[in-house]
């Protein structure tokens, strides 16, 4: 019954960064405010009118995700951690 929300909090807490609170409070509010002006905005844009609405949502939270994980791997707010051999 929680696949999607469980889904959506372990995209915030990637986005923010594992491991740091701030970080995840961080991404749940950025992820919602991406999420709410997609579905609002996109659907405006001549031309992308069937890549938007409610339905798109989560298809742009995660594409979210993958280019935060593509520029920033450790999150918003994460810290780079040196691996010792």
């Amino acid at each position: 019954m929680g696949f999607l929300m469980g889904l959506k909090a372990f995209t915030a807490a990637v986005l923010g960064g594992i491991g740091n609170i701030y970080g995840a409070m961080l991404g749940g509010v950025v992820l919602g405010i991406a999420e709410t002006l997609a579905s609002a905005y996109i659907d405006e844009i001549p031309g992308m009118n069937q890549l938007g609405g409610q339905s798109w949502a989560n298809v742009w939270a995660f594409c979210l995700l993958i280019l935060v994980l593509l520029f920033r791997p450790q999150g918003l707010l994460g810290e780079r951690v040196a691996d010792r051999a």
